[in-house]
């Protein structure tokens, strides 16, 4: 795990993750379409999550202890972080792991997060460094925040530009031996 978290580069000592109380999940009714979250035209906002009881989330996403699923990892972190509307789990060599249910499954965006952390690790290099911990891209209307997770996946998060980073970072940090697949 301490291996996985360093690899992961979000440890910080004085961070730690303790769950929201009341999540809340975007409503399937409330989107206009699964496109809205990836293809949004420039000056769209993303779609605001409406509140719903904490019984219509699945118990797999309530307590991730149940769930080891990807899938559900990131449907879980929609459903708790507050501005976090979408999450895509790809391998480094471009291939979809897992997404959350709220993301359309375009093959086309873990190729391209791929790519992205790839020139990345060497515009890192470019600049004298030695490690990737985070790629942001900051447009009109949020985030898409890209970390590499392990050696072998890339995690992206579309976010709101309100999002707590740092409460996205501890949820993440907490289950990257999940998210990694280097649980044992």
């Amino acid at each position: 795990m301490e291996k996985v978290k360093s690899l992961l580069l979000l440890e910080r000592p004085d961070m730690s993750y303790e769950p929201p109380t009341s999540p809340t999940v975007t409503s399937p009714s409330s989107l206009s379409s699964p496109e809205a979250f990836l293809m949004a035209p420039a000056g769209v906002n993303p779609p605001a999550a409406s509140p719903s009881p904490v019984a219509n989330v699945p118990e797999s996403v309530r307590n991730p202890v149940l769930s080891s699923d990807p899938g559900a990892i990131l449907d879980e972190l929609t459903a708790t972080v507050a501005g976090a509307y979408g999450a895509i789990l790809a391998s480094v060599d471009g291939f979809s792991i897992a997404r959350s249910s709220s993301v359309v499954n375009q093959p086309a965006h873990s190729a391209m997060l791929a790519a992205a952390v790839g020139l990345s690790h060497q515009l890192v290099a470019m600049g004298g460094g030695r490690e990737l911990r985070q790629l942001v891209v900051e447009h009109d209307t949020g985030f898409l925040l890209i970390w590499p997770v392990g050696g072998k996946r890339v995690l992206a998060v579309l976010t709101a530009a309100s999002v707590d980073q740092r409460h996205l970072r501890e949820f993440v940090q907490a289950r990257a031996s999940w998210l990694s697949g280097e649980t044992s």
